[in-house]
């Protein structure tokens, strides 16, 4: 689709979008606080031709994304379902389609205050907007970049900036949170601290992915943690390709048997990744995984070692998601020709060779949330390797991999 084209297709949706700011302001209710953005923006579900732009308002208001190549003027952008534009909500999602590989755009998050929503009439408050911000999408022929993993972080949200300077000034494409990033889902105020974090630090201009771990399906308000991230196809499975290298993203889900007393009988993993292993199959099938150079998996829990056995009448294995993840994984990833899986969950770095019978790559897993047990995982692609890095919170590197690939 080339630039005409972008922009035609905005037209329908910035007609509508752009009435929402023209009428004149009216004044916020007395003693009421002024409408404001509160989380965000951050960038969400990245790929070649698209991201999603996610903010928070701290009032139901209408929510858009003005954007532009850079140096060029700003369109107005709003999501468009069934007929009505999104309105009347305090999280805000605006995908942003037709974009081009490599580019950079600029944007910022638009909400408008809604005063009263009335059945004929809507009366608009007053305007707020996001700094001008800008990104860069993914690009299948960029050949040299790098990209950090964060897992286990159980709440602690300064681990995120604590970890960074490991980093240094070295750049990064994106950031991945590979599950159990908060250690229960019972509000949204546990899910904010890390977002308010990762703003702060990277995620309005670099891409952040929030996986799902077993923690992240624990708690009152787990249903709702899809409303606040957002995935190239709105499963917490899915697949994305960035420069030589496809990665896998695979929802492992609860650790323990779904008949758990933990669970309550609300659990149904062991269906659910039955379900995500037909998809797997088919994924490692399609062109943009067998062309890749590199296939990397993340997948907050890895597989075991072989199995424990069971004595009669003891209490489920902490194992048992971990093996039913291998025994609906397993084996497709082994004949699909994959080079590294990174991982978490068990709280305690590790460079797993590969196993025979179990999987024919390295594991990279990181450790857990506290003290010197706080891992940075970074992964930095080269043309024909792969190097994956370890690093503790004192600088030192507890271990790396390195992968080639004569794809």
């Amino acid at each position: 689709m080339n630039y005409r084209t972008f922009f035609r297709t905005l037209a329908a949706v910035a007609v509508f979008a752009a009435s929402l700011f023209v009428a004149l302001p009216q004044a916020s209710p007395a003693g009421s606080e002024a409408l404001k953005i509160v989380t965000g923006p951050y960038l969400q579900a990245a790929t070649e031709n698209s991201v999603t732009i996610v903010w928070i308002t701290n009032r139901n208001s209408t929510g858009a994304v003005e954007l532009g190549p850079s140096g060029a003027e700003l369109k107005t952008v709003a999501n468009s379902r069934d007929g009505l534009i999104d309105a009347n909500e305090r999280v805000h999602k605006v995908a942003l389609t037709d974009l081009k590989p490599g580019a950079v755009y600029r944007y910022r998050a638009v909400s408008r205050d809604i005063l009263k929503f009335g059945s004929n009439k809507v009366d608009y408050g007053e305007t707020v907007t996001s700094d001008l911000l800008e990104f860069r999408t993914f690009d299948r022929s960029k050949q040299e970049y790098s990209f950090l993993v964060f897992n286990d972080i159980h709440d602690i949200s300064a681990t995120i900036a604590d970890l960074l300077k490991m980093n240094g000034d070295r750049p990064y494409d994106f950031v991945v949170l590979n599950g159990d990033t908060v250690s229960s889902l019972d509000g949204e105020s546990r899910i904010t601290p890390i977002l308010d974090q990762a703003v702060a630090s990277f995620a309005s201009r670099i891409p952040l992915f929030w996986l799902r771990g077993n923690h992240e399906t624990r708690g009152s308000f787990a249903r709702q943690f899809p409303g606040y991230i957002a995935s190239p196809t709105g499963r917490y499975y899915y697949s994305f390709s960035h420069g030589p290298v496809r990665f896998v993203v695979l929802d492992t889900g609860e650790d323990k048997t779904d008949s758990h007393v933990e669970y309550s009988g609300l659990a149904d993993f062991e269906r659910y990744r039955r379900e995500e292993a037909e998809w797997l199959r088919a994924e490692v099938k399609t062109p943009a995984f067998r062309q890749a150079r590199f296939r990397v998996v993340f997948a907050h829990m890895p597989f075991p070692a072989a199995p424990r056995p069971q004595a009669p009448g003891t209490p489920p294995s902490p194992f048992t998601g971990m093996e039913d993840g291998f025994r609906n994984f397993g084996a497709t990833l082994d004949g699909a020709g994959v080079d590294m899986m990174i991982s978490g969950h068990v709280h305690s770095p590790a460079i797993i060779q590969p196993e025979p019978g179990r999987h024919k790559y390295p594991i990279v897993r990181g450790g857990g949330p506290k003290d010197q047990g706080r891992t940075l995982i970074r992964v930095e692609v080269k043309g024909r390797t792969l190097d994956a890095t370890i690093l503790r919170p004192d600088g030192t590197v507890f271990g790396t991999s390195q992968v080639s690939s004569n794809r």
